[in-house]
């Protein structure tokens, strides 16, 4: 049994439809915009800011030619001291610092390949992401130097002031050479270092025109951390390739400090992860006076009584878009087409993208010029088991509705059968969110000699809320009556905290091992 969420929105007129979108749709289009030999070109070739990095009560800002003249400079420093050449990995270690756009900039002058590194990693997490193939250098904000052999940030300056630029100086790119790699959160296990392509920026320009609907007069801001591929692919180089200013806000999450951003500075396009919406409405109860037309998530899945609370309090829909690190954004409900919008649904293939369900597994067709993966780097088995012909697994469960759009079940790994019926953790977790005392959740799956499996929730409480036994029975009883019988959520563990890889995601794996270990 699955439950569909349907909301309806009125469609904005003077806007084509999805089907006329998809049915137009060239490639060349977003060759075309994208059409230098090197990337740092269209990156760099607008006026005005690029970068705005608010932190506490101070403000730093960058121009594009500020980011064009550094990089080359950066990348010439790189080329001739460092011997970095085209295909080499430069690492860096940050937060939202302009330093690290810099240092992406000149990677990509030099055709080198770029490796974001997370600053909540340890040194372990580090050297696992850096063990497949030893960057030729990596670079650091200061106060991360002790965690590994880097060069500081604070030495750029100097490094800026070497030798002076010559024209011819960008290596030439093409579509297939490799310009990022990127290690998957392991939400399902260890993570893998995927390599990707230039075709990363065509599937960037499809994303941000149709999926984030990026207009002229828009203010824009996706809060995604940049060491993961959502914030790199879509918060950095997305808002550059458009002539957008990228927007780092340099501190701890905090949900009343995220709307207070979004009123200061007007913002009127918004993206973010699930967990951070998830927090935002479970918590904040001031009222913001937010000028917000667009909002999107992706990561995971959204709950639809997130989206209800966003529509009840601010008036915006929150549109929920797939994609993955390997192949970036493939299926969402986008903002730059009419098309009828089902809460709970993953939404429709993007323009240019074959997308289907194979077995039960959402698939990409590896044939579009948009498609960047390249493989995992020194693990060919992985990469195989990745692909069936020209399809790309990516491991998701998922099913098709009657008229194309895309809902989400889990990770493979998280679906089971219980009572012989298929259950997968997102349904009923988007239930558990609609009880009043619910701020997060995930649900697993123990075996069970009679129906095969029983559900297994660990619960966040609400601030205000206690555990106990009543409360239990009571959320039990919820989820009987209000979604189906047949799920037997029939144990609750009330938590602090969910385990969750770095980039967000809820690591249900984890929560199944301590189960699991808990019954021994």
């Amino acid at each position: 049994m699955r439950k569909v969420f349907i909301f309806l929105v009125v469609l904005i007129k003077n806007m084509a439809s999805y089907e006329e979108v998809r049915e137009k749709f060239n490639w060349s289009e977003a060759m075309n915009f994208v059409k230098e030999d090197n990337p740092v070109i269209p990156l760099t070739s607008h006026e005005g800011e690029a970068v705005i990095r608010i932190s506490k009560d101070e403000r730093e800002r960058a121009t594009f030619h500020d980011l064009k003249i550094k990089a080359l400079k950066l990348g010439l420093y790189l080329k001739e001291i460092q011997g970095v050449r085209k295909g080499d990995v430069i690492a860096v270690l940050a937060s939202k610092k302009i330093e690290q756009i810099i240092v992406l900039l000149a990677t990509l002058s030099i055709g080198a390949i770029y490796q974001p590194l997370f600053t909540a990693f340890g040194p372990k997490a580090i050297e696992i992401r850096i063990k497949d193939v030893k960057p030729k250098v990596i670079f650091c904000q200061d106060d991360q130097r002790e965690k590994i052999s880097c060069i500081p940030f604070s030495k750029l300056d100097e490094m800026l002031n070497y030798g002076e630029l010559k024209e011819g100086e960008l290596e030439k790119i093409s579509w297939d050479d490799p310009v990022i790699l990127l290690y998957t959160s392991g939400s399902t296990g260890p993570p893998k270092g995927a390599l990707l392509s230039k075709r990363i920026l065509l599937n960037t320009y499809v994303y941000m025109k149709y999926g984030i609907g990026l207009k002229e007069n828009d203010v824009f801001w996706n809060a995604a951390d940049p060491g993961w591929a959502y914030g790199l692919y879509y918060g950095v180089i997305g808002p550059l390739l458009f002539g957008k200013p990228v927007i780092f806000l340099d501190e701890p999450f905090q949900p009343d400090r995220v709307m207070e951003v979004l009123e200061e500075n007007k913002i009127t396009n918004f993206t973010f992860a699930p967990t951070a919406y998830r927090m935002i409405a479970g918590t904040v109860k001031k009222k913001y006076d937010l000028v917000l037309e667009k909002a999107s998530s992706a990561g995971e899945p959204l709950n639809p009584e997130v989206i209800k609370w966003f529509k009840e309090n601010y008036n915006v829909i929150i549109k929920d878009h797939y994609g993955q690190t390997e192949v970036g954004m493939v299926v969402y409900n986008g903002w730059g087409y009419d098309a009828e919008i089902k809460i709970g649904s993953m939404g429709l293939p993007a323009p240019g993208y074959d997308v289907d369900v194979i077995d039960d597994i959402i698939a990409v067709k590896r044939t579009s010029p948009g498609f960047p993966f390249l493989g995992y780097i020194n693990n060919p088995e992985k990469t195989k088991e990745s692909f069936r012909g020209d399809w790309y697994l990516t491991g998701d469960s998922a099913y098709k509705d009657s008229n194309g759009y895309f809902w989400f079940v889990g990770r493979k790994d998280d679906v089971v059968k219980i009572s012989g019926y298929r259950v997968g953790p997102f349904e009923v977790e988007s239930i558990l969110l609609e009880f009043p005392a619910v701020l997060e959740s995930a649900v697993v799956a123990d075996e069970d000699p009679i129906r095969g499996h029983i559900l297994h929730a660990y619960i966040v409480l609400k601030p205000g809320y206690k555990p106990s036994e009543e409360l239990k029975n009571e959320i039990i009883k919820y989820v009987a009556t209000k979604y189906s019988k047949h799920v037997h959520l029939e144990k609750i563990d009330f938590v602090d905290s969910l385990p969750k890889t770095e980039s967000g995601k809820i690591q249900r794996y984890l929560l199944r091992k301590k189960s699991t270990e808990e019954k021994r």
